[in-house]
This record gives structure tokens, sequence and C-alpha cells, in this order.
């Protein structure tokens, strides 16, 4: 009996919309700890990654610093968490909601370090220009943040028909 009750949970949970578009989300954002969020170039070149900020090439000194990443890599693995939160508070969308406006706060707030802080300041330091275009990673927060966008009017839709119905009754 037990069994039933938590797969009926799960399936309640998979079965709504939101909940494809925050997987989706999480999905983004995992690849986005895969692939490059940008690529710098001048004498020496470098990539930045979630978890890591380090020279292209074998012959270039590594620059990286144990906490240099840490800032990105908190709100990162914040975002992950609170999305997967999100999920299996289905019944409880004035939650969601709440939790999911924080999370997209968090998104962005990754967004600007990643473009006024890491960038700017790798680019003084090392004396190198930064190249996005060709970088998968820097697309996966926008995806995630849409997908976070979605789900975030379907869950308010959700709640406007369950009052709508409250009321009729």
């Amino acid at each position: 009996m037990v069994q039933k009750n938590k797969f009926s949970f799960v399936l309640a949970s998979i079965s709504r919309i939101q909940t494809l578009y925050l997987l989706v989300s999480i999905t983004a954002l995992a690849l986005g700890a895969i692939f490059p969020i940008a690529k710098y170039y001048g004498d020496f070149s470098y990539v930045l990654k979630i978890f890591t900020f380090k020279p292209m090439s074998d012959m270039v000194p590594d620059p990286e610093k144990f906490l240099f990443n840490l800032p990105i890599v908190i709100i990162w693995a914040a975002i992950i968490i609170m999305n997967f939160i999100t999920i299996f508070l289905f019944n409880k969308r004035r939650t969601q909601l709440n939790l999911l406006s924080i999370t997209i706060g968090l998104v962005l707030a990754m967004i600007a370090l990643i473009f006024f802080y890491y960038s700017p300041n790798i680019e003084k330091h090392y004396s190198v220009v930064t190249e996005y275009n060709k970088c998968a990673g820097i697309y996966m927060p926008l995806i995630s943040f849409i997908c976070m966008m979605l789900a975030y009017r379907s869950i308010r839709k959700d709640d406007k028909l369950v009052k709508s119905l409250d009321r009729i009754r």
C-alpha cells in the first residue's frame, strides 16, 4: 500500500506541464556544467566553466584558484536543488510560486555574476578578450530562465483555475 502512494505521488507531479518545464530547466543547468561558459583569448587562452577556470593549453601556467568559481557553483547548486523541491511541492501552488520566484532571481544573479563580475575581472587581470558566441554553456542559464518563467506562468494559471472553482462552490 505504501508503494502505491509513493508511485501516485511521483506520477501526479510528473503529469503537470510545469514539471516538464522544470525538468528541462534542470537538464539545461546540468548541461551548462559540462559546456564552457566563456572563452578568453589573448596572449594565453582560458576557458570558464561552472566548476573551473583554466587555460586551454597545457603550456600556460594554471591560474585556477580553489575558491574562484565558488559563488557560481553555490548559486548553480541552489538553483538545481530548488527546482527539484519545486517539482514535488505540486500540492502547494503558493509555495511553488514563491520558491520559483527565488530561483528565477538566482538564475538572474548567476547570469549577472558571469557578465558583470567574472568576465570584466578576467579580462582586466589576464589582458584577454571574452568570446561567448561559441560557448554553449552561456546559453544554458538562459534556457533554464525561460523554462522557469513558463513553469511560473503555468503554476499561476493552475492557481487561478483552482481559486475560480473554489468561488463557484
